[in-house]
């Protein structure tokens, strides 16, 4: 789908191991928040990526797996999973070449850059919008050719079963 051509974090590790820029966690949602907190909340990742989505007449089962761009996300030594503060600092970036058209739907964390985090009844303050950071966008249009020379654009996987299903066969 995307190459990626240039990560200013691309070496970075936390002393668990725990990397930026994965796919390792999910997104926050209202549905976990409710049964976690008690409490509706409408601005979670996945439901702003169900509000960019919405125009390109996509709805919210649309809405896939996650990259986690600047989130640092591990698993600890007892395999649970865990997210820390965000390392990026003004002037860091992530690119990547689209290989094929990309609909890219953006969310900054409610939770800020994770600095103040918490779930359930007694967490969740305001304090997590204090440590909220501004993303920017750029998109580039190639204007040299030349550059894709030797690139191809990616195959169709060519995979035509049914997934292990048999199908009924009718008679006539």
């Amino acid at each position: 789908m995307c190459t990626i051509v240039g990560d200013t974090l691309a070496a970075y590790s936390d002393d668990v191991g725990g990397r930026v820029h994965d796919l390792l966690g999910t997104r926050c949602d209202p549905y976990v928040n409710q049964m976690l907190s008690g409490k509706a909340f409408d601005f979670h990742c996945h439901s702003n990526l169900t509000r960019a989505i919405l125009p390109f007449g996509l709805v919210e089962s649309d809405v896939h797996d996650v990259l986690n761009v600047f989130q640092v996300t591990g698993l600890n030594k007892d395999g649970q999973y865990y997210m820390e503060p965000c390392p990026a600092k003004s002037g860091d970036y992530f690119e990547f070449f689209a290989e094929i058209d990309l609909l890219c739907a953006l969310s900054t964390c409610p939770g800020g850059d994770l600095s103040a985090w918490g779930w359930g009844k007694d967490s969740g303050s305001d304090d997590m919008l204090d440590c909220c950071r501004p993303l920017a966008v750029q998109i580039f249009r190639l204007t040299d050719a030349s550059l894709l020379k030797n690139w191809q654009s990616p195959e169709s996987a060519t995979y035509s079963g049914v997934h292990g299903l048999k199908m009924p066969t009718f008679a006539a």
